[in-house]
């Protein structure tokens, strides 16, 4: 699939558009030369993703060890030693489609997904992590989230999209005042759950996927969500940095601006 990031960048124009504009802003102080690698590292990856993506949803056996590995399982077990739900929460990776079935082959979880406007599509999609999850839950089932924690399980959550202000605090994020959901926080506090962070990473060099599972985030949630949400946001960063080619860039994610804020995209 490599062979056609190429094309995939070419035709993806908008989308391009953005990515740059998001290592912009991101990464001001990088050079215009080393964005554009980055940009072209991320067309690949993406390339890669559509493979991974199908061959999670289609494969019948158990990943074997050359696919990947899940580190800081004892994180996930010190919450579970006090009969606590976990908010899993990570962020949007190239990889993240085999990141999450190497992680739910090894630890029951639950994800919470975006319907796909294709029925086909959606129900492939879903028929597929069928094979190594106990079920997915939409992401506006609020109420079978809550359950779902209140119950002790593990509900994976990516929540570092634009969902508009009113929904979110402004909070730094890469530097930039980022609308980031409220979501989690109201997620955890229903839930009664810890808030555990979780980070795939692919070498890419030999394609193998390493799950990173952090430490619970620090006493969220609290009484203050700037901070909460500050916390969140640091961890994506340091996780992006050490691969910044494969966070999902394609993401409009600063499409939300403080009131009187120049808009940060044309």
């Amino acid at each position: 699939m490599r062979i056609l990031a190429p094309l995939i960048q070419k035709l993806m124009a908008r989308r391009r558009v953005i990515v740059e504009r998001n290592l912009e802003l991101c990464f001001p102080d990088w050079s215009e030369a080393k964005r554009a690698d980055i940009e072209r590292e991320h067309f690949v990856q993406l390339a890669e993703a559509v493979a991974e993506t199908a061959f999670c949803w289609c494969h019948r056996r158990k990943l074997e060890d050359r696919h990947g590995e899940v580190v800081g399982l004892e994180h996930l077990k010190a919450a579970g030693s006090e009969g606590q739900g976990v908010l899993l929460v990570t962020g949007h990776t190239t990889c993240l489609e085999l990141g999450a079935r190497l992680f739910a082959e090894r630890v029951r979880a639950r994800g919470v997904y975006r319907a796909l406007r294709n029925p086909v599509l959606n129900r492939f999609q879903n028929q597929g992590r069928g094979r190594y999850s106990p079920g997915m839950i939409e992401r506006r089932k609020l109420k079978t989230m809550v359950r779902h924690l209140r119950a002790g399980e593990v509900v994976w959550y990516a929540p570092d999209q634009d969902f508009g202000p009113e929904r979110s605090e402004f909070v730094p994020f890469f530097g930039v005042s980022t609308a980031t959901t409220r979501g989690m926080l109201d997620l955890a506090r229903l839930g009664r759950a810890c808030v555990i962070p979780m980070y795939p990473s692919k070498d890419p060099d030999s394609g193998r996927v390493t799950v990173h599972i952090l430490p619970a985030l620090e006493n969220v949630p609290s009484d203050d969500p700037m901070a909460d949400l500050s916390q969140y946001n640091r961890f994506l960063e340091q996780q992006i940095q050490s691969q910044p080619a494969q966070y999902w860039w394609l993401h409009r994610r600063f499409k939300s601006a403080p009131e009187g804020d120049a808009p940060r995209y044309s």
